[in-house]
């Protein structure tokens, strides 16, 4: 039997004022413990959504690469460990009636687009008002990939935190929702999952899949 702690903390946040905080506890004590927070838009019919699109990598967040004109551009990552946790999150939302979309010409027609990070090598800060982090980074989940008529992301629920290397990020973006004049993408859940290192290990593969259950887990809204 598994007896190592787990220390989740399921966050349901309205809209509240951009002064509302919420905040990593600090992981130094904790060492064998990893920490799952979820947030979702208290307003979002996950009911009346079907499909999702999951893309077959996932993104590294950090230094990036360097291309030969010495830009920077995003890595990915792919290989087996990636897609067992990309596997995981398939299986939890199949699992609660949704039907995975697997040609990536159809992306854009999913109900939902789901975007999976790995705080790689550095620490970076979130807040869903302008600026988001994405903008900073050389990144694979700008808004144009899931429709050119996407200008931006949108956070219905107050999101801020502080991401620190060895974290495993989850965002559901709502596809189908009607363009507004700003045109922003609007993120209907998250998942944010650290203390996932272990020794000179990228990240701990069956600590970060056992995390992804625990997401779904304290998430029951979140089925068709």
């Amino acid at each position: 039997m598994n007896t190592k702690k787990l220390l989740s903390i399921a966050l349901l946040t309205a809209m509240v004022g951009f002064g509302s905080c919420q905040k990593e506890p600090s992981t130094s004590s904790l060492r064998d413990e990893y920490l799952v927070y979820t947030a979702y838009d208290a307003k979002a019919d996950f009911k009346a959504l079907a499909t999702y699109y999951l893309p077959d990598s996932i993104l590294l967040i950090g230094e990036g690469a360097v291309d030969n004109a010495g830009n920077k551009v995003a890595k990915y990552w792919k290989d087996a460990d990636a897609l067992a946790l990309i596997g995981t999150v398939a299986e939890e939302l199949n699992e609660r009636g949704y039907t995975r979309i697997l040609d990536p010409a159809e992306r854009q027609t999913a109900d939902m687009g789901v975007q999976i990070s790995y705080v790689e090598e550095t620490t970076l800060f979130v807040g869903y008002n302008d600026p988001y982090w994405w903008g900073y980074y050389p990144y694979y989940w700008d808004p144009g990939y899931w429709g050119s008529w996407w200008g931006g992301w949108y956070y219905p629920f107050a999101s801020y935190y502080g991401y620190t290397t060895g974290s495993l990020l989850t965002e559901l973006v709502h596809l189908t929702a009607e363009p507004t004049a700003d045109r922003k993408l609007p993120v209907l859940w998250n998942s944010y999952i650290s203390g996932l290192l272990q020794g000179n290990k990228p990240i701990n593969i069956s600590e970060a899949t056992e995390a992804i259950e625990q997401a779904f887990s304290q998430s029951p809204y979140l089925k068709k």
